[in-house]
């Protein structure tokens, strides 16, 4: 074979890899887990069927401290905004002006002007959080962004419900790029429960939440395209006993065969705990309207923590697959090699 069609086939090679690089790709992960209520529901009796009603749940239990926080976190390339937590005024409230504790909407990326996305313009919005993720994929936008909030206090006020919005979204259309995105909320409370009624030694209670949630990593690259993309969601909910006072309340939790005394230990539940990536074959989660509850654990008089986490996290990127770069750079030294030739 002539050198002049070895050339020939070589610059035909970097253009087949350049096609391959250039292609329309996309790479998007995202974690919305939008809680519209989050309250607890209690019973007098093991059995669980004389229910106590929420006015006189609130008459045993009193919050003595604690914090809540809101917290946000981006990057695109090495660039974003750092771990940003936002605290409310007041945790243990339940005037929603002092419980509210509103994170840090960013987005960063070439493709954040676009989007239509600002400070809590998901809250309530599963259809604009599904619309940004398919979006993203058809047309290779850039961005890593996240956005939370949350409101309402269901242990200060039985009576009422609090809500919460963690979103986390990121997104590549190009190859060596890294977009990341995280929110995340944090309860952490001391409550002190006093059970008075006449007959009454304990109380089983329960928390329970209704939600909407997309949970998903999807791609749409060329053959010459190395992808990765990881999102999840958590909602969860710890209890145990706060014996910092040497006032610590009897813990027990029914795992489903009776009620087993937890001891000391903070025994922590999952509501909500979804993830995506590409292996398997996972192919995501979306839940227009959800439902769950903790189980139920068994409390008497005494003082206990109450630890309340909502996250989501989501992580992508996209490389030249090696293979493709070694063809793309056989091209660039067989043109190099014809210019010589010809001079």
């Amino acid at each position: 074979m002539k050198f002049s069609k070895i050339t020939k086939s070589l610059v035909a090679g970097c253009a087949l890899a350049g096609a391959s690089l250039s292609a329309n790709a996309g790479v998007v992960a995202t974690s919305y887990l939008d809680v519209q209520s989050f309250g607890i529901v209690a019973y007098y009796d093991e059995a669980l069927t004389q229910q106590v009603a929420p006015q006189d749940l609130a008459t045993f239990i009193t919050i003595t401290g604690g914090l809540r926080s809101a917290s946000s976190s981006t990057g695109f390339n090495g660039v974003g905004l750092p771990d940003s937590p936002v605290f409310a005024d007041d945790a243990t409230s339940f005037d929603l002006a002092e419980n509210t504790a509103d994170g840090v909407f960013d987005c960063t990326g070439p493709s954040c002007g676009i989007l239509g996305v600002s400070n809590n313009s998901l809250v309530g919005n599963y259809a604009g959080a599904l619309a940004v993720h398919n979006d993203s994929l058809a047309n290779g936008y850039g961005y890593g962004m996240a956005d939370s909030i949350v409101s309402g206090n269901a242990l200060a006020d039985p009576t009422s419900q609090a809500s919460g919005l963690t979103y986390a979204a990121a997104s590549v259309g190009s190859n060596n790029n890294v977009a990341s995105g995280n929110s995340d909320i944090a309860d952490a409370l001391t409550t002190a429960l006093e059970i008075t009624v006449q007959n009454v030694s304990e109380l089983y209670l329960g928390f329970v939440a209704s939600y909407s949630l997309i949970v998903d990593a999807s791609q749409s690259i060329g053959s010459g395209q190395v992808s990765n993309a990881t999102t999840s969601a958590i909602l969860s909910v710890g209890l145990g006993t706060d014996s910092s006072n040497g006032t610590g309340g009897a813990l027990g939790f029914n795992f489903g065969g009776g009620y087993v005394d937890i001891g000391p230990t903070l025994l922590s539940r999952n509501l909500v705990n979804e993830g995506d990536d590409f292996s398997g074959s996972d192919t995501g989660v979306f839940v227009t309207t959800g439902t769950s509850d903790s189980g139920f654990f068994r409390v008497g008089t005494g003082d206990y923590q109450v630890d309340i986490k909502q996250e989501s996290t989501a992580r992508v990127s996209l490389v030249s697959a090696p293979g493709t770069l070694a063809i793309a750079g056989l091209g660039l030294l067989g043109l190099a090699a014809a210019r010589r030739r010809k001079s």
